[in-house]
């Protein structure tokens, strides 16, 4: 069963681990609402309140995947620290998910159906015949667009930006963290990840708790280019797997 997020040994709000990942994007004017320094304060403190929820269910994409989370796992609250988990870096709630819910929230809820022709909605249909979770890796990686506020296609580039991504601390100096990590990169029309890269990630403020609380070897997540979580090796594992799973079905073009 999946556990709750930890840190330094104590479970975290799911409210704040949301926004640890749901930042990012927002302080870039990727996605959700024009609200990022409310965010920031809610990521670099830890601190939540009842303007927490509010400013996440704006989020067009993320919101309905929580949704559709919680439903299917009867679990009353989609900010549950569980759910949150699940989305962002995997965990075995996804697997309790029907197809056919996940691929209604694609269709309806997201429009799909509107904003990709023929061709590209048979490709995403014939993937549900296989292992198709709703984990942030899958829409990155399958979905052929990008989310938010900008109905584009998808780079090589922004796609490994816009993975949750994760690596292991070998320095930290001045506000940046140095680690060992894995890039998306592309050979001959496939997707694969490079390993033993070096990349350099930024705290997201001057006074981020998390930051001030890391070490060096241990293990990160991170999106956009900015730290969002210490992890745990199971969440390490899970993060590894399920995306290197939409990886895979990201290059079955023709399933």
């Amino acid at each position: 069963m999946p556990g709750n997020i930890i840190s330094n040994g104590k479970p975290i709000c799911g409210l704040y681990q949301c926004c640890r990942f749901s930042y990012p994007p927002n302080s870039l004017s990727l996605c959700g609402p024009a609200k990022a320094s409310n965010l920031r304060h809610y990521s670099l403190t830890g601190l939540t309140d009842i303007g927490t929820a509010e400013i996440l269910s704006q989020f067009s994409t993320l919101y309905p995947y929580l949704c559709l989370i919680a439903y299917e796992n009867k679990i009353s609250d989609p900010f549950d620290n569980r759910v949150v988990e699940a989305y962002w870096l995997g965990n075995s709630l996804l697997y309790k998910i029907k197809k056919s819910a996940f691929y209604n929230l694609l269709n309806e809820k997201l429009s799909l159906r509107k904003k990709l022709n023929r061709s590209d909605l048979e490709i995403i249909s014939n993937k549900f015949r296989y292992e198709s979770v709703p984990h942030h890796s899958f829409h990155v990686l399958n979905i052929y667009i990008r989310t938010g506020h900008f109905d584009l296609p998808h780079t090589l580039e922004t796609m490994d930006a816009c993975l949750v991504n994760y690596g292991k601390i070998i320095s930290i100096s001045k506000g940046k963290i140095r680690i060992r990590t894995q890039r998306l990169k592309q050979f001959k029309g496939k997707l694969y990840m490079e390993k033993n890269c070096i990349k350099e990630i930024s705290k997201q403020g001057a006074h981020d708790i998390l930051f001030q609380s890391l070490s060096v070897g241990d293990d990160v997540s991170y999106h956009w280019g900015f730290l969002t979580s210490r992890l745990t090796l199971r969440q390490r594992a899970n993060l590894k797997y399920f995306t290197g799973l939409s990886v895979n079905l990201a290059n079955a073009k023709n399933l």
